[in-house]
């Protein structure tokens, strides 16, 4: 399925959604998230897919949201527009944050405000060498939104979230893989789209019950104690260990240890 904001395309287990607004930098509006949305969503309520690539086209990952859309919202007699509008985006950050699916986001060029935040709550972020990133907010006079004050410290640490959203710097690639926003950093936006595929592939091929519940398992640690961590360690470790992938890889193991004694 592809729509008028977004392109989607399967390479076998892998599926690939492109912001495709190439025109403006992949701003994001209400539409374009609710096309990221119901894309993610059939992806995970099937069986054929096993991980998601989101980048962007035209050499821009996005740059954020919408100015014109975000002044129309704006220009309402309330905030029943605004809100409408942060609560498509909302929606689409918890459809990636919860789905079972591992979400690898492919980035380059220009990723500013929403957009970088779009991209830090994918499971794994691979930057070319000319992306340039942004928390712009404060500079336009709004405050960081897509899930960006959420985040931003529990990857980087509060003193530095605080010094990218209150002094609003650019930064580049590398040094988004010093601070841990990015994981790995290719030289052009073609090798980062192919390593982005290529770790999709390598998630695909794992169990899809066991990747799933370890995603779970590390995003809900973020709010949890120890107590309510290991308490739910021990009950997701016991589904696993139940499933079919649990018992082949271990049968398997015992197998190659027996021949290994003899």
């Amino acid at each position: 399925m592809s729509a008028p904001h977004i392109l989607v395309k399967d390479d076998g287990r892998v599926r690939i959604i492109t912001i495709d607004r190439p025109d403006r930098r992949n701003a994001l509006t209400p539409v374009t998230v609710a096309e990221m949305e119901a894309a993610l969503r059939e992806a995970a309520d099937g069986s054929d897919i096993g991980a998601v690539v989101l980048t962007g086209s035209g050499g821009h990952f996005s740059a954020g949201g919408d100015v014109d859309h975000i002044l129309d919202a704006a220009g309402g007699d309330d905030d029943a527009g605004l809100l409408t509008m942060m609560r498509a985006f909302h929606r689409v950050v918890v459809e990636i944050w919860e789905s079972r699916l591992p979400v690898v986001a492919a980035v380059s060029g220009i990723a500013y405000g929403g957009g970088i935040n779009l991209a830090l709550v994918c499971d794994l972020v691979v930057m070319s060498a000319d992306a340039r990133i942004c928390e712009v907010f404060v500079k336009r006079g709004i405050v960081p939104d897509v899930a960006g004050a959420y985040l931003l410290p529990r990857i980087v640490g509060m003193h530095r979230a605080r010094e990218l959203m209150l002094l609003a710097p650019e930064i580049g690639a590398e040094r988004a893989l010093e601070l841990g926003i990015a994981n790995v950093v290719e030289p052009d936006a073609d090798a980062a789209l192919a390593t982005a595929v290529a770790k999709a592939h390598e998630l695909a091929a794992m169990p899809d019950y066991t990747v799933a519940l370890t995603k779970k398992l590390v995003n809900r640690s973020l709010d949890a104690d120890l107590r309510g961590s290991l308490e739910l360690e021990a009950v997701t470790q016991a589904a696993a260990l139940r499933s079919k992938a649990a018992v082949e890889g271990f049968e398997a193991f015992r197998q190659s240890r027996g021949k290994g004694r003899r």
